[in-house]
């Protein structure tokens, strides 16, 4: 009984981190690309992910689901176009995976790579002297710990890179970071084999990221989510997940959002999604749709998501792509 006490030792201590990143005073936002969605299964489901099945890009969503995985690691590749209406050249690479350790540990890793277009730097007269190209990354590590038999709770640290240009001074910055989440798990009688899960995630606290004189802070975040798994037979499952979060963005911008999504798997190789995010245009989020399909082969998996954004979104006509990759169903020594 007294593991169960853990988890919330440690929330109670991470409240005060919660509050002290969200009370400094600082200009503005830095690395706005670590609040994307990195993965098409999750984008494809209106952003959900918190309580998800764990797959290779749990590292983002919630590490702590790996440890509830049937495979013994897995990793995966994903790529998005970003504001491709708008811009070209912007996008969001991501690498990402997990590996258990036994029956009661996982380690989680991931490589994120958010590419600018060229940008101009002019003159007071309009001219233009010169271009940069902004480039960053982040490095994600994690570590995760079965609590009980259906509790489980990691640990991620990012190291974030940032490199907005060397003129006037500015040279390249970084900032580290932790998550803390949760992951807990039980079976249900709806049907054979069904399970429900709860999950917490609490996201990108840490250093700010200094330009010069200025100093940013992180997109901090928490969320919170549910899911429900549904095999009604080895060739017909559903999932459902709901989430709630808030943003902990500086100069007025927080933003309380929610998602909602439902994923389909027939006959074990042919997946559909569709989804909806919610969040506070008067503060400049978009409420948008989203669906998404997939194909599985054994191991490998394909994904894909549109986002069903207005058409004077910035988020209109964006796309998602990823690939997966699973190892060795997962037997724990009796």
């Amino acid at each position: 009984m007294k593991k169960l006490y853990i988890p919330f030792v440690i929330l109670s201590i991470l409240s005060f981190a919660v509050r002290a990143q969200t009370n400094t005073n600082s200009d503005s936002e830095a690395a706005p690309f670590l609040g994307l969605t990195p993965d098409a299964r999750s984008a494809g489901m209106g952003g959900v992910g918190t309580a998800l099945s764990p797959d290779a890009f749990s590292f983002y969503h919630n590490a702590a689901a790996t440890l509830f995985s049937k495979e013994k690691g897995a990793v995966g590749f994903s790529y998005a176009p970003w504001m491709r209406d708008l811009v070209s050249g912007s996008a969001l690479g991501s690498v990402g995976g997990f590996y258990k350790i036994g029956s009661k540990q996982s380690i989680v890793a991931g490589v994120r790579d958010f590419f600018h277009p060229d940008m101009n730097i002019s003159d007071e007269n309009g001219n233009i002297t010169d271009k940069f190209t902004p480039y960053e990354w982040v490095i994600d590590l994690g570590y995760s710990r079965l609590l009980t038999k259906n509790l489980s709770m990691a640990l991620t640290l990012h190291y974030i890179h940032s490199d907005m240009g060397s003129y006037n001074g500015a040279d390249a910055a970084s900032a580290v970071a932790f998550d803390v989440s949760v992951y807990y798990q039980r079976k249900t009688s709806l049907v054979d084999s069904a399970t429900w899960s709860v999950g917490l995630q609490i996201a990108n606290i840490g250093s700010k990221i200094k330009y010069a004189d200025t100093r940013y802070d992180l997109p901090g975040k928490i969320s919170l989510g549910g899911a429900l798994n549904l095999p009604f037979s080895k060739n017909h499952i559903l999932n459902c997940a709901l989430d709630f979060g808030y943003q902990m963005i500086p100069s007025g911008s927080s933003n309380f959002y929610a998602g909602i999504g439902a994923e389909y798997t027939c006959m074990k190789y042919a997946v559909l999604r569709a989804g909806y995010h919610l969040g506070d245009k008067d503060k400049g989020y978009d409420n948008y749709g989203s669906v998404g399909c997939g194909l599985r082969y054994h191991e490998i998996s394909g994904d894909f998501s549109y986002l069903l954004a207005d058409s004077d979104s910035p988020l209109k006509n964006s796309y998602q792509l990823s690939i997966g990759i699973g190892f060795g169903l997962f037997c724990p020594k009796k």
